[in-house]
């Protein structure tokens, strides 16, 4: 015989859940989240490597119209805008592609460092590739204290690379086409000009 206020075996405490029985008012996560619900793909969106808001690239050769051609030769897509003193800025037409596009860039410029910048929501990351590998990584913030101010606003987004002076589209057209635009004349790609950095490429 229980004791007054003991629980007698197989009789529930007021307010406990029998085992299965779900409470009032829950919800099955199935119904809650929805049929489509990934959740792979939502932690990864939250959790893993964020997509740059925008890539930029600098590349050592003063002629726009001309790296747009070695842009299309290398299968990179972007607005590629004339910097006096510097080169030229190519902004990528997709950001997740930057490092790719670096990459592939600095295995057809001759001896040319392409920085490329990845601009994130809270913070910009610096890259520098020569001849299709990986170099060290600048500092971007001194870097685009050094360059000149339409950098920065390439960069920030500030400006519209396709409504920059004298910009021109590379990754159109066909690859032999560039080619031979490229090499009919003096030839090739040419030598870099004067590095991102300020020094030779």
């Amino acid at each position: 015989m229980s004791a007054p206020g003991e629980d007698r075996p197989g009789e529930d405490r007021p307010g406990e859940d029998r085992p299965g029985e779900d409470r009032p008012g829950d919800v099955p996560a199935e119904e809650l989240l929805g049929e489509g619900f990934d959740f792979d793909a939502e932690f990864a969106k939250e959790f893993g490597p964020k997509v740059p808001v925008r890539s930029v690239l600098v590349a050592p050769v003063a002629d726009a119209a001309k790296l747009a051609e070695v842009c299309t030769l290398a299968e990179v897509h972007a607005w590629v805008v004339p910097v006096r003193g510097l080169g030229c800025v190519l902004v990528t037409r997709d950001p997740a592609t930057g490092e790719q596009d670096a990459q592939r860039l600095s295995g057809v410029l001759r001896g040319a460092e392409v920085v490329l910048l990845s601009v994130g929501e809270e913070s910009i990351e610096g890259q520098t590739w020569v001849a299709g590998q990986r170099g060290e990584d600048p500092r971007p913030g001194l870097l685009l204290s050094m360059w000149p101010d339409v950098v920065q606003q390439l960069v920030l987004g500030r400006l519209d690379a396709a409504e920059a002076e004298e910009a021109a589209s590379g990754g159109e057209g066909s690859r032999i086409g560039a080619f031979w635009k490229l090499f009919r004349g003096r030839g090739g790609p040419g030598g870099p000009q004067p590095g991102p950095g300020g020094g030779p490429g």
